[in-house]
């Protein structure tokens, strides 16, 4: 097997969302707030791409439009610990009761 055929192939850091949200924004606005109802995930294998912590996000609507929707976000194991230590950092800055600042 040549070497280029062993090498994991590059996996990008991404962020989909469903098509659905198009129609929660607006013509006139730049954008949509919407509730976060619930965050999980799960850590996977993706074969020759390697392994992979994907997260769903429900998020619902805020406004005139009903539904819930899934944010994915699919993160290479580094990346999500940078985003772990990023989101515990940040939240002991913002918690008063934390002795941090």
């Amino acid at each position: 097997m040549s070497k280029q055929l062993t090498r994991r192939l590059p996996r990008h850091n991404t962020i989909a969302f469903p098509r659905q949200l198009r129609e929660a924004i607006p013509d006139l606005h730049e954008g949509r707030v919407l509730e976060i109802d619930s965050i999980n995930g799960r850590s996977i294998s993706m074969g020759l791409f390697g392994p992979l912590v994907e997260l769903k996000v429900l998020v619902k609507e805020t406004g005139k439009l009903t539904g819930k929707f899934v944010v994915r976000l699919g993160l290479q194991p580094d990346a999500a610990r940078t985003l772990a230590a990023t989101l515990t950092r940040l939240a002991d800055r913002a918690d008063p009761l934390s002795g941090e600042r």
